[in-house]
């Protein structure tokens, strides 16, 4: 998939058109809502294809801002929850159902060989679902004859650039390396490879690079590993999963602050572990503005209003130095529909 991915500038400048919509519609989605203008015949049927645990705190996320933009929006609708069991699993019951629902949307919220070929079904003809990828901003260029409605997520590579620069600046020199990477993927490519490429910029040297799967336990031993044979000042985690990991064997061995990591987003904790300097910076992705650009997409697909094919949502660090009211204040921005669920 790697090879067909394209970032936000090749998009636009392949659309130079798309650019100036873009910018209109992250207006819409950073303003006071605006309920919608034309009559409904019906309620409009949106199919939304989760993964992992539904109660998961970012699964909970998005439908309660999604459900709370829609409410502001005055849309009539009704939304069907679909659960996958894993971005590449052969158990493809889910997507039948959704194909015998026939919805007026599909909204899916992670992309993988399986989910790629479910929905090009629906992109090459316009009497189908309308297709809306959520949390993949990476447009396709093999789609982009027929695009899906919108992709809405964060532009990965920047945010990995970002991190890159921000570690350079504030690790020692000297500073030990080890990285634990994802396979060949969407995050091992937009993520790892990124943030290895950059630290050979710096003329940082990564002591260790282990590929480990996408989640905790294979983290966490690949973590304990690498204190036992050769501790490094700090540990890049390329996901969240793998940095949960990584936290784990901090803990287990109580190393903190002397061996540090990275974490993206914003888990259950995610805080505790910065004040801790276990973790010692985070990505913060403004998550509840997805929800929001989901809820906009769908309003203005409805009033027949010229909309962009690609939203990029804002993401920021989220350093350990930070004090705990600073903390506090890009948490409620980044959840600012949500935020109750990060305080229960």
């Amino acid at each position: 998939m790697s090879l067909d991915l394209m970032d936000s500038y090749d998009f636009y400048q392949l659309s130079p058109r798309q650019g100036p919509l873009a910018e209109q519609f992250t207006t819409v989605v950073n303003s006071p809502p605006s309920p919608i203008r034309v009559p409904q015949k019906r309620a409009v049927r949106i199919a939304l294809l989760l993964f992992g645990d539904i109660n998961a705190i970012d699964n909970r996320s998005l439908l309660m801002s999604f459900k709370k933009r829609m409410r502001e929006l005055g849309i009539d609708y009704r939304l069907d929850t679909y659960i996958g069991s894993s971005q590449n699993s052969s158990d493809i019951t889910p997507y039948f159902k959704i194909a015998e629902a026939q919805p007026d949307y599909i909204v899916m919220t992670e992309l993988g060989f399986v989910q790629r070929r479910f929905l090009e079904r629906f992109l090459r003809t316009s009497k189908a679902p309308k297709v809306i990828l959520y949390d993949f901003a990476s447009p396709l260029a093999h789609w982009m004859n027929h695009p899906p409605l919108m992709y809405i997520g964060f532009d990965q590579k920047k945010a990995t650039i970002m991190l890159a620069s921000y570690l350079d600046r504030q690790l020692p020199p000297d500073a030990s390396i080890s990285a634990l990477v994802l396979p060949s993927g969407y995050l091992g490519y937009v993520r790892c490879d990124v943030f290895l490429n950059e630290m050979m910029k710096y003329n940082r040297r990564i002591s260790h690079i282990r590929v480990v799967s996408d989640n905790k336990k294979s983290a966490f031993e690949a973590a304990q590993s690498l204190l036992k044979k050769d501790p490094s000042d700090f540990i890049f985690s390329c996901s969240q999963n793998i940095s949960d990991g990584v936290v784990a064997a901090l803990k287990e061995k109580s190393l903190a602050p002397n061996i540090q990591t990275n974490s993206w987003g914003l888990p259950l904790h995610g805080i505790s572990d910065l004040v801790s300097r276990r973790v010692k910076v985070s990505v913060l992705f403004m998550k509840d503005d997805l929800s929001i650009a989901l809820a906009e997409a769908i309003k203005m697909d409805l009033e027949g209003k010229n909309m962009p094919n690609l939203y990029v949502a804002h993401s920021t660090l989220m350093p350990a130095e930070l004090d705990a009211e600073s903390i506090r204040l890009m948490v409620q921005q980044a959840y600012h529909y949500s935020v109750e669920l990060w305080q229960e």
